[in-house]
């Protein structure tokens, strides 16, 4: 199952203005995550910072998604999405403190996804990217004690 292309727009067209106001000339915000909240049973996508909504939009379709694909539809959907929008207008750029995160929340609000994650130096697309780093690091610092 997969988003309609008016939903994708949609959403892509609702992310883009939320980041644009993140774009204007101003002191950093400190911000240090941008939640993304689609609602199956409503159909609503909440946009929200740390403190406040910041846009909503309400999609048809979304109600369509099995509950079982759902958060995996929208963390795919929503990659993309990012993906594209960073390609036209990098979104390391943003007057936003790093490191922070695009995140996929659920209707409580934890965390499913984190979709993107700006750090000083870094770009990651993915959470799985980070993944082992724990051990990677166990490891190093143990090898460096050894020594």
């Amino acid at each position: 199952m997969r988003l309609s292309e008016s939903s994708f727009q949609e959403i892509k067209t609702l992310l883009t203005g939320v980041i644009n106001e993140f774009r204007r000339p101003q002191e950093q915000s400190v911000v240090t995550d941008i939640h993304i909240m689609p609602i199956r049973e409503t159909g609503e996508v909440t946009v929200s910072d740390d403190d406040s909504n910041l846009a909503t939009t309400r999609l048809s379709d979304l109600v369509e998604i099995p509950e079982e694909d759902f958060y995996q539809v929208m963390e795919k959907a929503l990659r993309h999405i990012l993906k594209d929008i960073d390609a036209e207008d990098p979104l390391e750029n943003l007057a936003i403190w790093k490191p922070f995160s695009f995140v996929l929340v659920d209707d409580d609000g934890e965390t499913v996804a984190e979709l993107m994650l700006f750090d000083e130096d870094n770009t990651l697309l993915s959470q799985s990217l980070m993944q082992g780093l724990d051990e990677d690091l166990d490891t190093f610092l143990k090898n460096l004690l050894a020594e």
